[in-house]
């Protein structure tokens, strides 16, 4: 009798044993194989909802069109392949709303407006309009299809600002004197503002906050708008040229996202003659016109209000009342030992922003600098 650990039983007892292992070997394999086509296909579908959701955001910032954004959410996916073929979405897959802060986090608000987000549901499913994935061998173990899902948000910050600054007679006093204006009789009275001036000072302040809005990645528009009260019949003028800004309130930059516009409008007031009162709430609603009749759907509107001085005509706190009705936040600043801080402290907590006093020029420009971050989210 042969010993059954001879090599030729032992070949005839591994011949068996692989026909039991041999299925067995095939689904571990074919597991294998659909478990990478799996992972492969939810990279793909990450990054195709990904695309699409970055596509419509920036598409919405661009445009202020909803319409347009899905438009380009569904381009942008239908040319991402996943599992093999090019995702499709349903409208019911691209939602609009808000992104607000929770936190240290972001929450999607659904429908919440302005819109400032959307929302793209990535579906691989039996119901959605790509179907649900085939698997190679999925079969074999009573699983024929793989029903991947992919949610992604992308949101953009469009801020749309007008600064609403004083140009009243007091801007032209020198930015370390207490002078609460000038007489008629003052030799820097039918000139513009000098150096040193008041003026000078907010000229490099505003200067710096458009210098800082360049550098954010922020869709964000300036406007400027200046008051003080209207002397165009003042005799003073009779005797000089027509510079044009001696109206009530000017708005001597509409909206606008080129940062050089906003400066040589700027620079144009800095050479100009402008005297008169301390008219507040001239400046703010003629900005807040501005806002509502040119802002963009999708931006948070803003509007800073700087002042040296006193009101002595009009009521600041009835507009930034109107403002806050109608979704403008009022940020305050003032200048020099003569400004009212309690009246425009009121003004920004009534419209719901912040309030700066600078009693220096370096103050000031610090200011200006810390309102650039806060109103356009520098730091986020």
């Amino acid at each position: 009798m042969k010993a059954l650990s001879s090599p030729k039983n032992r070949r005839g007892l591994v011949v068996p044993l692989v026909a039991v292992l041999l299925p067995v070997i095939l689904l571990l394999v074919g597991f294998s194989v659909d478990l990478a086509h799996m992972q492969k296909t939810r990279a793909e579908l990450r990054l195709a909802t990904d695309s699409a959701a970055r596509a419509a955001a920036s598409t919405l910032a661009r445009t202020d069109s909803a319409a347009e954004a899905r438009a380009a959410a569904t381009q942008v996916a239908a040319a991402n392949l996943v599992g093999g073929r090019g995702l499709r979405l349903n409208p019911a897959d691209i939602e609009f709303g808000r992104t607000v802060s929770q936190g240290d986090r972001s929450a999607f608000q659904l429908g919440a407006t302005p819109f400032n987000a959307v929302r793209i549901a990535g579906l691989r499913t039996a119901g959605s309009a790509s179907g649900s994935v085939p698997l190679y061998f999925g079969r074999m173990m009573g699983r024929a299809n793989f029903e991947p899902r992919f949610t992604a948000v992308a949101g953009f910050v469009n801020i749309d600002i007008c600064l609403v600054l004083d140009r009243s007679t007091s801007m032209k006093v020198d930015a370390d004197s207490s002078e609460s204006g000038l007489y008629l009789s003052d030799p820097r009275f039918p000139v513009p503002a000098g150096p040193g001036s008041r003026w000078s000072s907010l000229d490099s302040a505003v200067n710096t906050f458009l210098g800082l809005l360049r550098d954010t990645r922020a869709e964000e528009r300036v406007a400027i708008a200046s008051y003080a009260t209207d002397v165009t019949g003042a005799p003073i003028f009779a005797t000089i040229p027509p510079y044009y800004t001696t109206e009530e309130a000017t708005l001597d930059c509409s909206l606008t996202s080129d940062m050089a516009q906003a400066e040589a409008a700027l620079s144009a007031l800095t050479s100009s003659l402008w005297n008169g009162n301390t008219y507040i709430e001239s400046g703010m609603r003629l900005g807040m016109a501005e806002l509502l009749d040119r802002g963009r759907s999708t931006s948070d509107l803003k509007m800073i209000v700087m002042t040296d001085g006193y009101q002595n005509v009009g009521e600041a706190r009835n507009a930034a009342r109107d403002a806050a009705a109608a979704g403008i936040q009022v940020h305050t600043v003032t200048f020099g030992d003569y400004a009212d801080q309690a009246l425009m402290s009121e003004v920004a907590g009534i419209g719901g922003g912040s309030f700066q006093h600078a009693p220096t020029t370096s103050a000031l420009v610090e200011a200006f600098r810390v309102l650039a971050g806060t109103v356009a989210r520098l730091t986020e």
